[in-house]
């Protein structure tokens, strides 16, 4: 018979690792279900960290609009009080603020001795770390490829020390996160090549979908 078979032509190792992979997403397929509605949840919430930063500061909310449209995500329109000190760059920066925050309440839980039940452990990994952290991206990537978003007001036009930050921050993030999800679900976890892969899979899907849309 002529041809090699697909699985010859498969490495013991590719093979496992693409199983351990899919794997790992089927067991997710409840928060898959879940990301649609919950995607106007992490709206409402970015948005009401912009609301809550004009807020503390003294300004005047105007329009609170937290369902997505076809031009953006939501928005927060505001007056800004008489006084100078008012910081619209905390205005800006502010959801973002908050999903770091959720990161690391995320990072903390993963360190209890005790292990979590799956469904615990993949609510926290993926509510609190992961969704986040692509709602950051969500920001950054468009950012850096010319488009006006959040950050674009916080710093301005990006130029090479920011992209070596955004560079650094999103290395950083990854290597995060390996810990985070190997303590959380322990003996589930990924292990690292799988990771690395999964990971670097969903920031290229992040990457293609923001950038394209925006």
């Amino acid at each position: 018979m002529n041809g090699i078979s697909t699985k010859e032509n498969t490495s013991p190792g590719e093979g496992s690792m693409l199983h351990e992979i899919w794997t790992f997403i089927r067991r997710h397929w409840l928060h898959v279900l879940l990301a649609p509605p919950g995607a106007l949840l992490v709206t409402l919430l970015h948005e009401g960290a912009h609301a809550v930063a004009v807020w503390v500061q003294g300004g005047t909310i105007h329009e609170f609009v937290w369902l997505p449209t076809k031009e953006r995500w939501g928005h927060v329109s505001y007056d800004p009080p008489a006084q100078s000190s008012f910081s619209a760059f905390f205005v800006s920066i502010a959801p973002y603020l908050l999903w770091l925050l959720l990161a690391a309440v995320a990072a903390g839980l993963s360190q209890r001795r005790r292990p979590y039940a799956f469904a615990v452990a993949s609510s926290v990994y993926f509510w609190l770390f992961v969704v986040p952290l692509a709602d950051v991206a969500n920001a950054a990537f468009p950012y850096l490829a010319g488009s006006s978003t959040d950050f674009l007001h916080a710093f301005g036009p990006p130029s090479l020390p920011i992209l070596v930050a955004f560079v650094l921050l999103s290395m950083l993030a990854l290597i995060a996160g390996y810990p985070v999800q190997r303590c959380l679900y322990r003996t589930q976890s990924l292990r690292l090549r799988s990771y690395l892969v999964l990971s670097l899979a969903v920031v290229f899907f992040i990457v293609g979908l923001t950038v394209r849309i925006l």
